[in-house]
């Protein structure tokens, strides 16, 4: 069986750093795009008007002020779990590419170039044309790691929202093929989150990283080795956009630190958690 010739698609972030480097040491890594902040161009008073409402400025005060206590208590963790924080060493003619924008023709041209068995993908806008074009074109398509339970919630912070609704049985992460909706191709492997009462958001978050990046990779390998799972989503689920009513901001993240400081986990678990709460997985 040969190694598999692949291109990771993400952003810059420490999660994402791993994910390169250990493609790199499972595959033959031929390719990687960065997709990067695009600097800011709005005006500031642009950027100042959401927090003309005084309720909203106090709180993303209150939660500016308090989150780096639970970042500084996650990041024994964090380090544990993904190691230094330095960008990864790329093999020898890997060739990096840095957009604002992941569906840039150079970006098509890249993978097009480079000629990958797989393309994976995480924490990047959404594919469109022309990157969906080249599906037919590489030999086990494009491969996304969501970090939410599909097919019950689909979009962005997916995670933290059914936390705060109360779902911690549709905590998890999902590994699916790209296909042209949000979050809605077929599924891979899907695994529910290892839940720890003692773990804060931050790293119940980190948590869902780096299982489901060790996911996407068993994924690849199955896929190279024809086993890999292939199955429809079954129903809808839950869509978190700003469309749907769903609009993160810091002290989001603060209200499910102290969700978890509550005991929500801690309940869920003496409950029975995943065995009183069943859900359908794809492994």
């Amino acid at each position: 069986m040969s190694r598999l010739r692949v291109v990771v698609l993400c952003c810059e972030g420490r999660f994402q750093r791993y994910l390169v480097r250990r493609a790199a040491e499972e595959f033959e890594l031929v390719g990687v795009v960065w997709q990067v902040a695009d600097p800011v161009t709005r005006p500031l008073a642009m950027r100042l008007r959401p927090y003309a409402n005084p309720l909203r400025l106090l709180r993303h005060v209150v939660a500016r002020a308090a989150l780096p206590w639970f970042e500084r208590r996650a990041a024994p963790v964090i380090d544990e779990l993904f190691g230094p924080d330095v960008s990864p060493p790329l093999p020898a003619g890997v060739p990096p590419l840095r957009t604002t924008n992941i569906n840039a023709d150079e970006v098509v041209t890249q993978i097009t170039e480079l000629r990958p068995d797989i393309v994976l993908v995480n924490g990047t806008q959404l594919l469109r044309e022309p990157i969906l074009a080249l599906l037919p074109t590489i030999r086990f398509g494009i491969v996304n790691l969501h970090t939410g339970l599909s097919p019950y919630s689909r979009g962005g912070n997916c995670n933290l929202f059914m936390l705060l609704e109360g779902h911690l049985q549709w905590l998890g992460v999902t590994v699916h093929h790209i296909d042209r909706g949000i979050d809605s191709g077929d599924i891979i492997r899907t695994a529910q989150l290892d839940l720890r009462p003692e773990d804060s958001y931050e790293v119940l978050d980190a948590r869902s990283f780096h299982q489901g990046i060790e996911l996407l990779l068993r994924a690849a390998q199955d896929l190279n080795a024809g086993r890999a799972s292939r199955v429809a989503q079954w129903t809808e689920g839950k869509l978190f956009l700003r469309r749907t009513g769903y609009v993160y901001e810091p002290w989001q993240r603060l209200r499910a630190n102290l969700c978890v400081a509550s005991g929500a986990v801690r309940r869920y678990l003496r409950a029975g958690g995943h065995t009183r709460h069943p859900v359908r997985t794809v492994s």
